[in-house]
């Protein structure tokens, strides 16, 4: 039986999706058709879009699926009137909150049943290696130990993308030369077929401070000839310095390292850091770059924003070598006459 509402918490979002699936499909056997979908995050519902959505009947459906994510967002008033919402909800309608933290108001906690309340952890470190070996047996395969701790070493810590990424190893070693079993050379053939460079590849390297190799980088990422690739480079690095800043900030106000991780955000919007590879990462940057240091690179992406894309296509590489630069070497101090035209790259 559909309850009317639904609270699926914690940072593991694999499990958390096959959930919302189930409701999804129990939800349609009961009721004989494909419910109204709708989705909405706290700051797309300030004007109480969410209870329109909830109270309306559909003209195009006899039922709504409604689901509110990022939960762990929620204004003192939002989560107010959703409590009183749930009080008394819609017979047509059924709402699910979802929040990659384990907890949201109390409101909200006391007005969800704990029958319909699940929090998703993520998988201890002695699960991970049974899950991915019970995931290739499931196809008729096999995976040795070393490939199985070179793959968690390269994978988020969630089912969701644990799922994805060997569902398609598991394709790619059955295009090549069948062996008894998956290798740790099958995962970095895999890796070296799939991996394409982006902003996320190219952070780590101006993390470190390694001029050399983030212009490697950056003509990896050029080369890819995609004409969309440098707009998305720098949109990508400004949201990655942004979120630094706001760990600077917290950490300025005093706040604890696992408290400005935990905090982290990007223009207000919850991102906290949770990946072992990402804190190591930020890690590194807190030590290369200061929070003044911070804010002037913040500067400098945005006006490499607006230049890149004025840049004709033969000047863009030099734009973003420059920007490169200025961030790496200037730690984003204004710098006039720039004397190189290009790097060279052996």
């Amino acid at each position: 039986m559909i309850e009317a509402s639904y609270l699926l918490l914690g940072p593991e979002t694999g499990e958390k999706e096959l959930r919302l699936k189930e409701i999804r499909n129990e939800l349609r056997k009961q009721i004989g058709s494909e419910p109204e979908l709708h989705r909405f995050y706290p700051f797309e519902t300030e004007n109480g879009e969410i209870f329109a959505a909830l109270d309306n009947n559909s003209l195009f459906a006899d039922y709504r699926l409604v689901l509110l994510s990022q939960a762990e967002n929620l204004s003192t008033s939002l989560a107010t009137s959703l409590a009183q919402y749930l009080a008394h909800p819609s017979t047509s309608a059924t709402l699910i909150i979802i929040s990659s933290e384990n907890s949201v108001s109390p409101k909200i906690m006391k007005a969800v049943s704990r029958e319909n309340t699940k929090v998703f952890y993520e998988l201890f470190d002695n699960q991970k290696a049974d899950w991915v070996r019970d995931f290739f047996r499931r196809y008729g395969q096999t995976i040795t130990s070393d490939a199985i701790d070179l793959l968690l070493d390269l994978v988020e810590n969630n089912t969701q993308e644990l799922r994805t990424t060997c569902t398609q190893l598991a394709l790619f070693w059955q295009s090549g030369e069948k062996k008894n079993a998956i290798g740790a050379d099958d995962v970095e053939a895999y890796i070296h077929h799939s991996r394409q460079e982006d902003a996320f590849t190219l952070f780590p390297e101006i993390a470190k401070g390694t001029l050399k190799q983030a212009i490697d980088t950056l003509h990896s990422i050029l080369g890819s000839g995609d004409s969309g690739a440098p707009i998305l480079l720098v949109s990508g690095l400004l949201w990655q310095f942004r979120r630094l800043l706001s760990i600077e900030e917290a950490l300025a106000s005093g706040s604890s390292e696992y408290e400005a991780f935990s905090s982290a955000n990007v223009l207000g919007k919850a991102s906290s850091i949770r990946n072992p590879k990402d804190k190591t990462t930020y890690h590194i940057a807190l030590a290369t770059y200061d929070i003044r240091q911070c804010r002037n690179i913040i500067a400098t992406l945005a006006d490499a924003d607006l230049a890149s894309k004025e840049a004709g296509n033969d000047m863009v590489e030099l734009v973003l070598e420059q920007m490169l630069y200025k961030i790496i070497v200037k730690k984003g101090e204004q710098t006039k006459g720039i004397p190189f035209a290009s790097f060279p790259t052996a």
